[in-house]
C-alpha cells in the first residue's frame, strides 16, 4: 500500500513538472520527502524542480541526499556538481567534480561542468582568494597550498605557482598529489631528469598512477619506453573504465618504440575516449564567430581606447601547435621583453560583451585595458613589452586592438595538416581544445581560425604581422628581425636561440622549444596521411591559398 501511495505521489509530481507547474510539483515532491524519507526519487525530483526554478542553493541538500543514497547513479552527481557551480561555490564544485570524474571519467555533464569552471579565469581567482584567506590561519596546510598553486598556474602567475608547489613539497614530500605537481613543475622548468626521478618514485608507491604514467610517457627515451608501456598496459587491464591519460600514454610510447604510423590506431582510440566525454560543438563555434565579428563591422573601424600605457602588449596568436610558444620564447629572449605565457584575460573580459547586447565602444575598450593590466601577473620592473601567447586570442583580436592602441599582433601561420597531426597525437584535456580529439572537428576549427583572421585583416590588417612558421624555422634570423622591427623592439641575437631561454614552458611544446630551431617537423603529416582522411577532407582549400590542399 505504501509503495502504491509513493508511486502515485511521484506520478503527480512528475506530471506537474512536465506541465510546467513548478510550485505544484515542488509541493508534491517535498511531501514525498517527508512521508518517504528513504525514497531517493523524491529528493531527486525536489532538487530538479528547484533547479528549474533557479533556486540552486535550495536544491543542493536534496542532491546531496540522493547521491548519498545512490552513489553509483551519475545523474545525482551531475546535478549536485552543477548546483555547486551555479551557487558560486567554485572551490567545492571543482573538487567534487574532479573527484567524481574518477568514478565516471567519460560523463559528459561532469566534463561540461569542469569545462565551465576551467574556462573562466575569474573562477581560478576565486580559488586563489579562498585558499589565501584560509592560509592566513593555516600557513602550512599543504592541500590549500596545492590548490592555490594550481589556480595560480591557470591564470599565469608562474612564480607564485612555483613558490606554493615548492613549499607544499617541502612540507609533505610523501604526498603523491603534491609530488606529481612538483614533477610537472620541474619538467616545465626544463629539468627533465629531476621530473623523471620524482615520477619514478611516485610509480614505485602507486604503479597504476595514471597521471604519472602519462607524464612519464612524454619524457622517457625510446630505450626506457618498453618498461613504461608494460606498466601502462597493466594499468589499463586493471581499470574498469577507459582513461584517456592511459590511452594517450600507450599511444605515445608505441610511437617511440616503433614509429608514428604504428601508433596511429592507438591515438585514434585515445582521442575517441576523450571526445566521447567532451564533444566539439560546431554550431556553438559558428555562433560565437557571428557574435564576435558582428561587434566589429569592417566598415566601422575599431573603437579605440585613449590610453597607450607601457609595457606594450604583444599578442602572439594562431592555431595551437602553430609555433606560438616558439615565437614567445624568441621574443622573451630579447632584453626587456617579458613572456607571460597563455593568459585567459582576453576570453574572460570579452565573454559577457560577446554574449550580451551591449556595444563595445571606446569607454568599454578603456575599461577592458585597465582590467587586463590590473589582473595580469606581475612582470619584471623595466620591461618595455610583454607577450601574451594565448593561441585562441585569434577570436578576440578586435577587443585587444581596441583596448590597446599600441599593441602588436603576431599571427603564426602554419600548414594546417602539420598542425592537425600535432594536435591529434597530443593530449589536450582543456575545454577550449575539445576539437583536438576529433579529426573532422580539427579541420572545422582550422577553417574557423582562417575566417576569424580574414575578418581581422579586413578590419585592422596594418596592425597584424603574419609569420609563416615554415619560413621562420628555415630562416630564423631574417624573420626574427622582421618581428623585432614590427614590434618596435631592438633585435637581439638571442632571439635566434630560444632553446637557451630559461623561462618555464607550460604548453604541449614543452620539449620542442628546449631544442634548437629545426625544420624537421615540416610535412610530417604525409607519412600518416591515410590515418587523417576526415581531417584532410575537411579543410577548405579556398581558405588556405598558401598551401596546396587540393
Amino acid at each position: 500500500m505504501q509503495n502504491q501511495t509513493a508511486k502515485t505521489l511521484k506520478g503527480k509530481a512528475v506530471a506537474a513538472l512536465e506541465a510546467g507547474k513548478l510550485q505544484q510539483a515542488l509541493k508534491k515532491a517535498q511531501l514525498g520527502v517527508k512521508k518517504f524519507p528513504k525514497d531517493t526519487d523524491f529528493h531527486a525530483i525536489s532538487g530538479f524542480v528547484l533547479t528549474e526554478m533557479k533556486q540552486y542553493k535550495k536544491s543542493i541538500p536534496h542532491f546531496i541526499e540522493a547521491s548519498r543514497m545512490k552513489p553509483d547513479d551519475a545523474q545525482f552527481v551531475e546535478n549536485l556538481a552543477n548546483a555547486l557551480m551555479q551557487t558560486g561555490q567554485i572551490p567545492k564544485a571543482l573538487e567534487y567534480t574532479e573527484q567524481k570524474l574518477e568514478q565516471f571519467p567519460n560523463n559528459k555533464e561532469l566534463n561540461r561542468v569542469l569545462d565551465e569552471i576551467h574556462l573562466k579565469g575569474s573562477n581560478w581567482r576565486m580559488i586563489v582568494e579562498h585558499a589565501s584567506r584560509k592560509l592566513e590561519s593555516e600557513p602550512d596546510d599543504v592541500n590549500l597550498l596545492s590548490k592555490r598553486a594550481r589556480a595560480y598556474s591557470k591564470i599565469g602567475f608562474v612564480d607564485d605557482h612555483t613558490r606554493d608547489v615548492t613549499r607544499a613539497y617541502e612540507l609533505d614530500p610523501e604526498n603523491l598529489k603534491i609530488a606529481f605537481q612538483k614533477a610537472v613543475t620541474l619538467h616545465q622548468s626544463g629539468d627533465k631528469d629531476g621530473s623523471k626521478g620524482l615520477l619514478q618514485s611516485i610509480l614505485e608507491e602507486e604503479p597504476q598512477h595514471r597521471f604519472a604514467l602519462f607524464q612519464m610517457s612524454t619524457i622517457v627515451s625510446k630505450k626506457d619506453a618498453p618498461e613504461i608501456l608494460d606498466a601502462v598496459e597493466s594499468a589499463i587491464a586493471g581499470s574498469y573504465e577507459d582513461h584517456q591519460e592511459l590511452e594517450f600514454a600507450k599511444a605515445t610510447l608505441i610511437s617511440k618504440i616503433d614509429d608514428l604510423d604504428a601508433a596511429m590506431p592507438q591515438f585514434a582510440r585515445a582521442n575517441k575516449t576523450q571526445h566521447d566525454g567532451n564533444p566539439y560543438d560546431t554550431a556553438a563555434e559558428e555562433n560565437k564567430l557571428k557574435q564576435i565579428t558582428g561587434l566589429f563591422p569592417v566598415e566601422a573601424g575599431l573603437p579605440v581606447a585613449e590610453s597607450t600605457d607601457t609595457p606594450v602588449p604583444i599578442f602572439v596568436l594562431g592555431q595551437p601547435r602553430s609555433g606560438t610558444t616558439l615565437m614567445e620564447m624568441m621574443l622573451s629572449a630579447a632584453p626587456g621583453i617579458a613572456g607571460c605565457g597563455e593568459l585567459t584575460l582576453g576570453a574572460d573580459l570579452s565573454h559577457d560583451i560577446q554574449t550580451g547586447d551591449q556595444k563595445f565602444d571606446p569607454a568599454s575598450a578603456e575599461d577592458f585595458a585597465q582590467q587586463f593590466r590590473n589582473l595580469m601577473p606581475p612582470i619584471p620592473e623595466g620591461s618595455t613589452a610583454f607577450v601574451d601567447k594565448m593561441p585562441h586570442n585569434y577570436q578576440r583580436v578586435g577587443f585587444l586592438l581596441s583596448a590597446f592602441p599600441n599593441a602588436k599582433v603576431i599571427n603564426m601561420l602554419r600548414d594546417p595538416r602539420d598542425v592537425g597531426l600535432s594536435k591529434w597525437i597530443r593530449r589536450f584535456p582543456a575545454g577550449g581544445m575539445r576539437y583536438a580529439s576529433n579529426l573532422a572537428a580539427i579541420a572545422h576549427s582550422a577553417n574557423m581560425y582562417r575566417r576569424y583572421m580574414a575578418h581581422w585583416e579586413a578590419v585592422a590588417g596594418d596592425r597584424i604581422l603574419t609569420v609563416p612558421y615554415e619560413k621562420l624555422v628555415a630562416d630564423p634570423k631574417t624573420y626574427s628581425q622582421q618581428v623585432a622591427a614590427f614590434c618596435d623592439i631592438e633585435w637581439d641575437e638571442t632571439m635566434m636561440h630560444p632553446e637557451k631561454n630559461t623561462k618555464q614552458v607550460r604548453t604541449a611544446s614543452i620539449d620542442q622549444v628546449r631544442n634548437k630551431i629545426s625544420t624537421k617537423s615540416i610535412g610530417g603529416w604525409q607519412s600518416v596521411s591515410e590515418h587523417l582522411r576526415p581531417m584532410l577532407d575537411g579543410f577548405d582549400p579556398a581558405l588556405w591559398p598558401e598551401y596546396d590542399l587540393g
